[in-house]
C-alpha cells in the first residue's frame, strides 16, 4: 500500500523499497545500500514479484522527489532504487551462477572446486554458499539476479544432506527468476540425493541442465565430467 503526498511529491512506500539497515537516515549516506536493498528484496519481495511488478506500474507517471519506506533509509535519489526494482521485479538476471553446497568428508567440496574454476574462466560471475556457515539472507540476495543455481550435496540416508534439503525448500518458497539448475552429489553406500532435490524443485519448472552423482571423492575421469558440465552451464547462462 502506497501513500503519495501530491503537494510535496513524497511517496510513503510501506514495505516496498525497504532494507534491513539503520545505518543512516538518507540513502546517499550509505555507500553499499543497493546490496542491502537487494537482500531485503530477496527475503521479502521475491516470492511476490508479480504483485511487486503491479506495484511498480502504479508509480508510473508520478513525480517523486522522495521515497520514504517503512524499513531502511529515506531515498533523496529515488531513481537509485527505482532502477534496481525495475530489474528485480521483472526477473532480469546476470551472467551469474549461485552455488549452494554442503560437504561431509570433503568429496562434494572437491567436486565444487573445478566447477567454480571453469565457470570463472568462462566469464561467469560465481557466488558460493557453504550452508554450514552462510547467511541465508545473503543466499536470498544472490538468488535475485542469478541465472543458474547449482546444488552440491553428499547423500545422507538415501537423500540429500538436511541442510541442502532445507535450502532447496527455501529456494522453492522464494521462487527466484533463475532459468537453469544443476545438481552434483557424492555418495558412499548408495545414491538418491539428486532424485530428492529434483522432486523438491520440480514445482519451479527450472530447466535442469544436467546432474552428476559420484561414488566417493572425484577421480580424474570425474573431474573431466565436472568440467564438461561446467562448460554446459556457462553456455546456457550466456544464451
Amino acid at each position: 500500500m502506497f501513500t503519495y503526498i501530491v503537494e510535496d511529491q513524497i511517496l510513503f512506500s510501506c514495505d516496498f523499497f525497504g532494507s534491513h539497515t539503520a545505518e543512516a537516515i538518507y540513502d546517499e549516506e550509505i555507500e553499499d545500500l543497493i546490496p542491502k536493498a537487494q537482500k531485503y528484496f530477496g527475503e521479502i519481495m521475491m516470492p511476490f514479484r508479480i504483485m511487486a511488478k503491479r506495484g511498480l506500474e502504479k508509480l508510473k507517471g508520478l513525480k517523486i522527489k522522495i521515497i520514504a519506506p517503512s524499513h531502511g533509509p529515506i531515498y533523496k535519489n529515488p531513481e537509485r532504487i527505482l532502477d534496481a526494482y525495475d530489474k528485480w521485479v521483472n526477473g532480469k538476471t546476470k551472467c551469474k551462477a549461485t552455488i549452494v553446497y554442503v560437504t561431509m568428508w570433503g568429496s562434494t567440496e572437491l567436486m565444487i572446486q573445478p566447477l567454480i574454476e571453469t565457470l570463472a574462466s568462462e566469464g561467469i560471475e560465481v557466488t558460493l554458499h557453504n550452508l554450514t556457515v552462510t547467511d541465508l539472507g545473503e543466499l536470498a540476495k544472490d538468488l535475485v539476479d542469478s541465472k543458474a543455481i547449482i546444488l552440491g550435496t553428499p547423500t545422507v540416508l538415501g537423500g540429500a544432506h538436511p541442510l541442502v534439503v532445507y535450502a532447496a525448500y527455501l529456494i522453492r518458497a522464494l521462487r527466484p527468476p533463475a532459468k537453469f539448475c544443476a545438481f552434483l552429489s557424492s555418495y558412499g553406500w548408495g545414491g538418491g540425493a539428486i532424485k530428492n532435490l529434483s522432486e523438491i524443485l520440480d514445482p519451479l519448472k527450472i530447466e535442469i541442465i544436467d546432474t552428476l552423482e559420484i561414488n566417493g571423492p572425484p577421480l580424474e575421469d570425474d573431474i573431466i565430467k565436472i568440467i564438461e558440465l561446467s562448460k554446459k552451464i556457462a553456455e546456457k547462462i550466456k544464451m
